[in-house]
């Protein structure tokens, strides 16, 4: 594939669906995200708890409920599983591309334009979370939504183009709270400010539209969730937010240049193209200064917001990836040779990870094996051990799991029941010993990183005979 013969629309729309769609339902749901998101959804289908969401009974006040309800909804509509607890962000990375091409014509003509959305849909990060049950692929196709129609109403001036950009930044906000508003604002308002302030361009905002569209969009599901769990604002909004920003309670600190191996692992294979892409841009600067701001933006700000977080994880900035795609393809240049055998080497790449390899490292990091070596009996209770929240074994096998730290409170339990499956990493199966006698425990089986136990309570499974009564 060649630059001078750019694929149609229509090819770059179809190598996008190959690439999002396949694989979806090839492994089991990964925990612990995954398996978290998917267990929120089932509890909305299966309990009715759409607002506000909860987790094995709990109201889950972390994040927002529109991801939730999608993921219920294709629940509802295929019934649940991998596939369709994948497909909403499948389907959203798919709807991003298409933007994406239209963002990239406006700003560069139809040919980059498809180059951007070409790059965007075989980008390395965007492919792996177009098959993650994660918030971020929503958040992000969000996001580039709302930033297309800014830059469309800064250019044309329609109010139209305002309300929807505010009703977009509205869905994001409902997707994963504050910086679903806050990433438009970092890559939008300095271009707003450059026009002000260099070119003396007044840009006529209709403010009372914009906030009247947000408000009536955002507001209803915090305020029913608030009614229904006094105190879900404030734990969404402080606890969640602003202390996961400023402080390390969450156990995610990571160096300082954290995001400069996640942009260049991130944007393979097109990080060969990086450095005459950045090289260009200097150049484009005297020809596009508005459109360069845009972008550089879009893509520096976000990234220093999540630098000097307490908290960093390579989706935070995954938002900030189609503006890297529309910054590479706008500075493509045409004696750049594109091999016509990059694109279906990747396609290959790309599908053996998804039908090969991620099956093989999905048995790390899922409970999926563990259901079918387990009497289906609604009375036996399921345990976790020592060890993060499993919550792949409570989708799959239907039932609340409860957890436990200490062997003596695990003990207690155990003696309220006749049998229960306890769930925990290898390397604790000899913490369990502690529990014979008097239980009895047998190892049903095993993954690379887990181990399923069968305890039973002797004094309760085996009931003495009733005694005879004496002569007389």
């Amino acid at each position: 594939m060649n630059p001078r013969g750019n694929p149609s629309w229509l090819l770059v729309l179809l190598i996008a669906l190959v690439l999002f769609l396949t694989g979806l339902g090839a492994y089991p749901l990964l925990d612990p995200d995954e398996g978290r998101n998917a267990q929120v959804a089932l509890e909305m289908v299966r309990d009715g708890h759409w607002l506000p969401p909860t987790l094995e009974g709990e109201v889950r006040y972390q994040k927002p409920p529109l991801y939730y309800w999608l993921v219920a909804s294709s629940f509802l509509a295929i019934g649940p599983g991998e596939f369709s607890a994948r497909l909403p962000s499948a389907l959203a990375a798919l709807l991003g591309v298409v933007i994406t091409l239209l963002l990239g014509t406006r700003l560069w003509g139809r040919e980059k334009g498809l180059m951007a959305a070409l790059i965007l849909a075989t980008s390395l990060i965007y492919v792996a979370y177009a098959h993650i049950v994660i918030f971020d692929m929503l958040l992000t196709l969000f996001i580039l939504a709302s930033l297309y129609f800014l830059w469309k109403a800064m250019e044309e001036e329609r109010r139209l183009d305002w309300a929807l950009a505010s009703f977009l930044m509205a869905l994001a906000f409902l997707t994963k709270g504050p910086i679903g508003v806050g990433i438009p604002l970092m890559a939008f308002l300095p271009l707003l400010l450059y026009r002000y302030l260099i070119n003396k361009e007044k840009t006529s905002i209709p403010l009372l539209l914009v906030v009247l569209v947000f408000l009536v969009t955002a507001a209803p599901p915090f305020i029913g969730a608030e009614m229904r769990d006094p105190g879900y604002c404030y734990r969404f909004f402080w606890v969640e937010n602003v202390l996961r920003y400023l402080t390390p309670r969450f156990h995610r600190q990571e160096p300082f240049y954290y995001y400069l191996p996640v942009i260049l692992i991130g944007l393979l294979p097109w990080t060969l193209f990086l450095p005459n892409a950045l090289k260009r841009t200097r150049n484009l600067w005297h020809l596009y200064p508005q459109r360069i701001l845009f972008l550089a933006a879009w893509i520096l700000v976000p990234t220093l917001f999540f630098t000097f977080s307490k908290a960093k994880m390579p989706h935070y900035i995954l938002p900030t990836f189609p503006a890297w795609a529309l910054l590479i393809a706008g500075t493509w240049e045409e004696g750049w040779f594109l091999p016509s055998r990059m694109v279906p080497s990747l396609l290959a790449i790309y599908l053996a990870g998804f039908l090969i390899a991620m099956p093989v490292y999905s048995k790390r990091k899922s409970a999926a094996f563990a259901v079918p070596l387990m009497i289906k009996k609604a009375s036996t209770p399921l345990y976790t051990y020592k060890g993060e929240r499993i919550y792949s074994l409570a989708f799959y096998s239907g039932k609340k799991v409860r957890n436990f730290r200490k062997i003596k409170e695990l003990k207690k339990a155990l003696t309220t029941v006749e049998r229960a499956y306890i769930l925990t990493k290898r390397n604790k199966l000899a913490s369990l010993e502690a529990l014979s006698p008097p239980f009895s425990l047998k190892v049903l089986g095993h993954s690379p990183n887990l181990v399923l136990v069968m305890v039973e309570n002797p004094p309760l499974t085996h009931t003495p005979p009733p005694p005879r009564a004496s002569d007389p």
